[in-house]
């Protein structure tokens, strides 16, 4: 067997050409003997493709990972999908399902990733030809093609998706010259990845100098708390708004949260730094911020005639801050109030309801719900946008266009799958109503009303 053709993400191919060639070659090799060997094994050991699949590459050293894994917080996650693992890389080939790329890309892989158990995913297709001429043909009838996923993830290029993958297209026979690689183009509009953390803190005039020494000292915390941790730590002033903001190359927050929580609990009084650390120069260091901390606040206690328990509100108000899972607002005058502020583009907000209403309404791993849920991913990149021109020329637009046209096309299997679904369609309609109003505002072409009525 031979690799013909390739589907590359986030440069996938050419990183795993030059730091992976061994294992590329080990996949290829067990890929060819799983196709060989798949009816003799399943009728004489009655083995299903999975396991006949992980032996394989278990006989070339690759390990078998625990079908579910465990976060350092006891969550439960099932990454039973990124098949037998070998130097960071994932084997997976499909087994009989059209749905398995959305489940494979989108949840198993990232997942994996995130948790630091795979740095590149590998799913191994047979091109149509080859499938056809399979040997064991009757069973790989129903099984999704390397042409299939390329259609699939076209559709919906450039893609919103964090993660890297690799799709191998195996061929019985072998390619002219190198193989051809498919490199999907990624969203550069959509969030990234890497910006993991993002605080935002509001503080009235006379506390931002003490509020400032105390978020900036926590760059030193992680430095010194966990040296080999990568990390960019910057603080940024708008105004009374004060935002703490940590991004990581890799894109990996845990050891971030971690810190973050402990930075949040010395702060607030509820433990002291020895609890977390041993260094005597984070403990001296964290006790005379803190100290530095307070005497700011009292000076101006003592210019405003404030009372002393307005210290105590604020140390709560900097941990609140800091231990908000997503980006907040709070305003301290010195009592505290919670606020998001955010502009946003109603059109596009409303899209994204009616999106969410769909992926609710259809099974998790189709491939309808992939389409939607990568649609919803490139149009939260430009939720906030306010000028049309932008909009315009952003790729969410014209993605959302091509996936709503497959929903509204009689003939196509996203048509079929929406009809199934009670009021399915008159969901899709509406959401079409709201992709015109958008398009109107930006001067984009419309979705005839013929279709949409």
């Amino acid at each position: 067997m031979y690799i013909q053709k390739v589907i590359s993400y986030k440069n996938s191919w050419d990183s795993a050409k030059k730091s992976h060639q061994h294992e590329l070659d080990e996949i290829v090799s067990a890929f060819s003997d799983y196709i060989t060997n798949n009816v003799i094994l399943e009728q004489s050991e009655r083995l299903n493709p999975r396991t006949i699949w992980e032996k394989a590459l278990y006989d070339r050293g690759w390990q078998l990972v625990e079908k579910t894994h465990y976060s350092i917080d006891g969550r439960r996650i099932p990454v039973g999908q990124i098949g037998p693992v070998k130097n960071g890389i994932g084997a997976q080939i499909t087994f009989g399902f059209n749905d398995t790329l959305s489940r494979w890309i989108f949840q198993q892989s990232a997942l994996a990733i995130r948790h630091s158990l795979i740095t590149l995913p590998v799913l191994c297709v047979l091109m149509s030809e080859s499938s056809r001429r399979s040997h064991n043909e009757r069973q790989m009838v129903n099984r999704a093609t390397f042409e299939q996923h390329q259609d699939q993830l076209e559709i919906l290029s450039p893609l919103s998706h964090g993660f890297p993958f690799l799709i191998l297209g195996i061929s019985d026979q072998a390619p002219l010259v190198e193989p051809q690689v498919i490199e999907i183009k990624s969203d550069v509009q959509a969030r990234s990845e890497a910006a993991i953390i993002n605080r935002c803190i509001k503080f009235a005039p006379e506390y931002q100098q003490a509020g400032l020494g105390i978020l900036n000292y926590f760059g030193t915390y992680l430095r010194e708390q966990y040296p080999h941790e990568d990390a960019t730590i910057s603080i940024e002033q708008h105004g009374l708004n004060v935002r703490l903001i940590i991004e990581t190359p890799n894109g990996k927050s845990e050891v971030i949260e971690k810190a973050l929580h402990e930075y949040e609990l010395i702060v607030s009084g509820k433990e002291a730094p020895e609890k977390f650390t041993n260094n005597d120069k984070v403990i001296l260091e964290m006790r005379a911020e803190i100290r530095m901390f307070k005497a700011r606040v009292e000076f101006s206690q003592d210019v405003l005639g404030l009372k002393d328990k307005q210290i105590d509100q604020l140390m709560s108000l900097i941990s609140l801050g800091l231990s908000k899972p997503s980006p907040v607002v709070i305003d301290f005058k010195p009592t505290i109030n919670n606020s998001n502020s955010l502009i946003i583009n109603q059109n596009i907000a409303s899209a994204l309801g009616s999106i969410s209403e769909l992926v609710e309404l259809l099974p998790q791993a189709s491939q309808e719900n992939l389409m939607l849920t990568e649609v919803a991913g490139s149009l939260e990149a430009i939720e906030m946008e306010s000028d049309p021109a932008s909009v315009c020329k952003s790729p969410a637009m014209s993605k959302f266009r091509r996936v709503l046209d497959k929903f509204l096309d009689a003939s196509d299997s996203a048509n079929a799958a929406i009809n199934k679904i009670e009021n399915g369609f008159d969901v899709v309609k509406d959401l079409a109503r709201k992709y015109n109003s958008i398009a109107e505002w930006c001067g984009l072409p419309v979705i005839p009303s013929v279709f949409i009525k």
